[in-house]
């Protein structure tokens, strides 16, 4: 998120915190996730516009995507993990040996990662107006330039 906010000239700040929130309440409560997480947010006096797009992440909140950071959000949800499960398949365990081609194979293959919505995947790239090909490579720079602090530089052989 940080990445997509500086290329486009957005609140770096706000857009990083928004990508680190929006799963926050998941695990605690996973059939009120995102709106419990929300109103925590919202009493708290955190800004609406990350509060919406935390909403929006979420397809079943009907919250729209009416923001460039809504729509981000959305758009390197699912892809991010996904990403980072195909880095965690390689011998190496390093973003740096990831590559397009390998992230679309992938994709096409419903029993990898059979979390990940495909779906979601195509529409947020659709909704930021990126092609898949550009948008994973994106993902995937962005990825790169934290590769140690989350945890995909690679092991040692």
């Amino acid at each position: 998120m940080r990445w997509h906010a500086e290329k486009l000239g957005q609140n770096v700040e706000a857009w990083g915190i928004t990508g680190l929130l929006h799963d926050f309440d998941y695990e605690a409560h996973p059939d009120e996730h995102p709106k419990w997480g929300m109103a925590l947010l919202a009493t708290l006096g955190w800004p609406e516009e990350i509060i919406k797009a935390i909403g929006g992440h979420a397809d079943y909140s009907g919250i729209p995507r009416d923001t460039l950071m809504a729509k981000y959000l959305y758009a390197c949800d699912e892809l991010s993990g996904f990403v980072t499960a195909v880095t965690y398949v390689r011998p190496s365990r390093s973003i740096f040996e990831v590559e397009v081609r390998s992230v679309l194979k992938k994709l096409k293959m419903a029993a990898f990662a059979a979390g990940v919505n495909r779906d979601d995947v195509h529409r947020g790239a659709e909704e930021i107006g990126v092609p898949l090909e550009q948008h994973i490579e994106n993902v995937i720079e962005a990825m790169r330039g934290n590769a140690e602090e989350l945890g995909l530089s690679g092991i040692s052989t």
